[in-house]
């Protein structure tokens, strides 16, 4: 058992792997929702959890975050209000995601994770952009969800449904 404990700790001691501190003035998680009526974007910079920075890839090695759905802000506290009753937030009051792996193809990074939104689990690829400028990290990364995915009824406005699709963007700013 002691050397196991003291293999571990060798490992731990000269890993190149650093928690990243994340930023909550620079990041931000946003969505977009849109209708044929008005578009709008929600946007929450109370980001929880962490991302990890392999310093020998010099890449991410895992992300896990989760930000409180009550948390998003569309400018608009009628909206708010009712995109926390259409998801239901009393029952899921988060959204999170958890990475499995970070690949390269090409010239793009991918992250492979689980999103965590309305009760279900639904695996995505995303393509992300780092960039690291001295002791700052910058992950970048857009792409679309389907609230039907989720089984989240979508609102309707002058009996027009809003879009299934929503972008999410993800603007992650990073001590190293």
């Amino acid at each position: 058992m002691k050397k196991l404990i003291f293999i571990l700790f060798f490992q731990f001691l000269f890993s190149q792997t650093i928690p990243v501190e994340i930023d909550l003035e620079k990041s931000f998680i946003s969505y977009d929702g849109k209708h044929p009526a008005h578009n709008w974007t929600g946007i929450s910079k109370e980001i929880k959890g962490s991302f990890i920075f392999d310093k020998d890839q010099p890449i991410l090695s895992s992300v896990d975050l989760y930000v409180p759905v009550f948390s998003f802000d569309s400018k608009n506290s009628n909206r708010d209000s009712n995109m926390l009753d259409v998801i239901e937030e009393y029952f899921y009051p988060s959204v999170g995601f958890i990475s499995s792996s970070i690949i390269k193809q090409k010239d793009q990074y991918y992250i492979n994770g689980m999103i965590f939104f309305h009760g279900i689990q639904k695996e995505v690829r995303i393509p992300v952009d780092f960039i690291i400028d001295n002791d700052t990290i910058i992950v970048d990364t857009s792409f679309n969800i389907s609230l039907s995915d989720y089984n989240i009824k979508r609102p309707s406005l002058l009996t027009i449904k809003m879009n299934d699709k929503i972008k999410i963007i993800f603007h992650l700013v990073g001590k190293i």
